[in-house]
């Protein structure tokens, strides 16, 4: 009696199966020995549905369907909330207005925060800079996605302002990157598409505060020492882990000179550790692209300086002037280089599923910093507005700053500015061959290879 009942039930589920359009298990090995023996496919049946083998299905949620766009990446420079140009909230909105068509081509959008959020006491240093908590609150409105907080200003006003930079960014949905209540070094998820994740990581080299706020858990910081290179190592494991691609951003170098060699080779490490860009900022001049042919045959950009995003600085400049005055060219306010910015735009690839790196397609953007103050000194709130430099458009701000041989003018001859020659160079793809890199290797790198080969 239990046969036949234990028989019934085995009936009524293979009739269950077929009812529904199932295959069993006992249906895909006929399948497989009609196929083996008659030497062709089992003929369609009713309804059109062919009888083919079944495969088992995966457990949990179907896995999501493959990119069929590369994603997007801008990341810019330094954000100053001047007093009074700049201090309005209003103000840092109407700066940013007219990159907002190129802003929401992107998938992201990171400029580096460079204040505390807070009130400034008026008897203090007059170089430490603050902003509302409001002044947080327009940059998404601007089309930023994720602000840098780890620089040499985000400890103006101690930890706790600090905290209200952390809080505020919160609020307003921007991710804040470098600083954070737990983990600073944790890699942020900048994009996430389809299964695939671009993250940041994000550290300053210097800090203007010597007390708590510099020292603590909170601010990512890398001296440039071995010290600071093991932290690198270690947010770039973490993101190799949980990453599909990796930027790194950080801030380091002299104010108003071209970018160190000591930073140049933090950035080297950075890229040889994993990251597929690295991004740096603090100089407020800009400097030029250098790309590094990594051991594993990466071309990676080193952007060595972005330069300033929307500030006050270089106020006082107009073309028809010489840029900088020879006996004082760090003097901001004729620095007409400091109107000058730089935008790198990423575009990550994730077409080869068996790739360990993303394919990265890169160019610049050149930002030019309007500044009624240049015209008009009578003005008590300049207007301020960022927008593209213009290569047809612009050539007598291109010849005035050209004027001045020792600034970085291979920006304005770089294959990959985007507005002049496009990105179809070898030189603005991760693929290219290592002739089409610059061969920039730091100083580690180069000892290391030298030992390799003295070993041989």
């Amino acid at each position: 009696m239990a046969v036949r009942s234990l028989c019934a039930l085995v009936a009524t589920a293979v009739f269950l199966a077929f009812a529904i359009g199932g295959t069993t298990a006992c249906s895909r090995t006929s399948s497989s020995s009609s196929k083996h023996d008659h030497g062709a496919d089992t003929a369609p049946v009713a309804g059109g549905l062919a009888s083919s083998p079944a495969t088992a299905m995966p457990f949990g949620p179907p896995p999501p369907p493959p990119l069929d766009r590369a994603l997007r990446v801008i990341v810019g420079g330094d954000l100053l909330p001047h007093r009074p140009s700049l201090i309005a909230p209003a103000a840092i909105r109407a700066a940013l207005a007219p990159l907002a068509p190129l802003f929401a081509k992107a998938d992201a959008v990171v400029a580096n925060y460079e204040a505390a959020t807070g009130d400034v006491d008026p008897k203090a240093f007059r170089l430490a800079y603050a902003a509302p908590p409001g002044w947080l609150e327009e940059l998404p409105k601007a089309g930023l996605r994720a602000v840098t907080v780890a620089n040499n200003h985000a400890c103006d006003l101690g930890e706790p302002g600090l905290e209200a930079t952390l809080e505020a960014a919160s609020k307003n949905g921007l991710l804040a990157l470098g600083a954070d209540g737990t983990d600073p070094w944790a890699p942020r998820a900048i994009v996430e598409q389809n299964g695939k994740r671009i993250c940041a990581v994000a550290w300053t080299t210097l800090s203007n505060s010597s007390g708590g706020c510099s020292r603590s858990h909170r601010l990512a910081v890398a001296p440039l020492t071995v010290l600071g290179k093991q932290r690198i190592d270690a947010a770039l494991a973490k993101a190799r882990a949980q990453c599909d691609a990796t930027i790194a951003i950080f801030h380091g170098g002299n104010e108003y000179a071209p970018q160190t060699t000591l930073v140049m080779d933090q950035a080297a490490h950075a890229a040889e550790s994993g990251a597929d860009a690295v991004i740096i900022h603090h100089p407020h001049i800009a400097s030029p692209v250098v790309v590094h042919r990594t051991k594993d045959r990466r071309n990676v950009p080193l952007f060595a300086s972005v330069g300033n995003l929307a500030t006050n600085q270089g106020e006082s400049w107009k073309p028809p002037m010489f840029p900088v005055l020879p006996e004082n060219r760090h003097l901001v306010c004729v620095n007409g280089w400091t109107r000058l910015g730089v935008l790198a735009d990423l575009s990550f690839t994730f077409e080869h599923t068996g790739d360990k790196h993303a394919r990265l397609d890169w160019g610049t953007h050149l930002v030019w910093i309007d500044n009624e103050h240049a015209e008009d000194r009578t003005v008590m709130t300049p207007k301020i507005e960022a927008r593209l430099l213009d290569p047809a458009h612009d050539t007598t701000i291109i010849d005035a700053l050209s004027k001045d041989r020792r600034g970085p003018l291979p920006l304005f001859s770089d294959p990959c500015w985007l507005e002049r020659y496009g990105s179809h160079d070898e030189r603005c793809r991760s693929t290219g061959s290592a002739a089409a890199a610059s061969n920039f290797e730091s100083p580690l790198v180069r000892a290391k290879r030298a030992t390799s080969r003295r070993k041989k």
